[in-house]
């Protein structure tokens, strides 16, 4: 089993266990909600550097409107950003800096169980798009002589985000979001990601 394919499965359980829930919830919901805050992006063996490569400086926003008690429509936008130093060997050591930014926009449905108005779990699946830009600017020293490299690119392809989190509410118009995801870019040659986030949510 592909962990895309694992990804949407647990997605699909995450999203039955929730939808159960909240249809034996009594619970009124609000009209919506509006949330914002930080957001990390972990993304395994990027950029061809080796390993993983964390995004920690990061944010999200999102709006949703409640159609019944159980779910609701979502629009999201993110983004998550991080410059860092690296050596590449190409014959002459080149120190290189690079700079990378990803952007998400988004869009989908949300599973909200109510049954305890300070404590909603919820579960959500969005679709869009990602959009993520590089620069690398790099130094070194061939035959005496300087060079430079400064080479920038950018490309845009859709997403999936399968994730879900729990909403706190420390009084009737305020109160905290934390949440998870997995996020896959691109069809079966594509990549995929991890998300985490806290931010403060408003009913509306």
């Amino acid at each position: 089993m592909t962990l895309w394919s694992g990804g949407v499965r647990g997605f699909v359980c995450a999203l039955v266990i929730v939808g159960c829930a909240a249809t034996a919830s009594a619970q009124d919901a609000p009209a919506g909600e509006v949330s914002a805050g930080w957001r990390l992006l972990n993304i395994p063996d990027t950029f061809g550097f080796g390993g993983s490569q964390t995004l920690p400086l990061g944010w999200y926003a999102d709006v949703s409107g409640n159609m019944t008690r159980v779910f609701a429509v979502v629009g999201e936008v993110s983004g998550n950003y991080k410059s860092f130093d690296d050596n590449l060997d190409f014959g002459p050591l080149v120190d290189v800096n690079v700079s990378v930014n990803v952007h998400t926009f988004m869009g989908g449905i949300r599973a909200s169980a109510r049954q305890k108005p300070r404590f909603v779990p919820f579960a959500q699946a969005l679709f869009g798009l990602a959009r993520g830009s590089g620069t690398v600017e790099g130094h070194a020293t061939v035959a005496g002589r300087p060079i430079s490299i400064d080479e920038s690119e950018s490309a845009s392809d859709f997403a999936f985000d399968a994730g879900g989190g729990v909403n706190f509410g420390l009084t009737d118009r305020i109160g905290v979001r934390v949440g998870a995801s997995y996020v896959r870019v691109g069809g079966s040659d594509g990549g995929n990601a991890f998300r985490f986030g806290i931010g403060a949510v408003i009913p509306f």
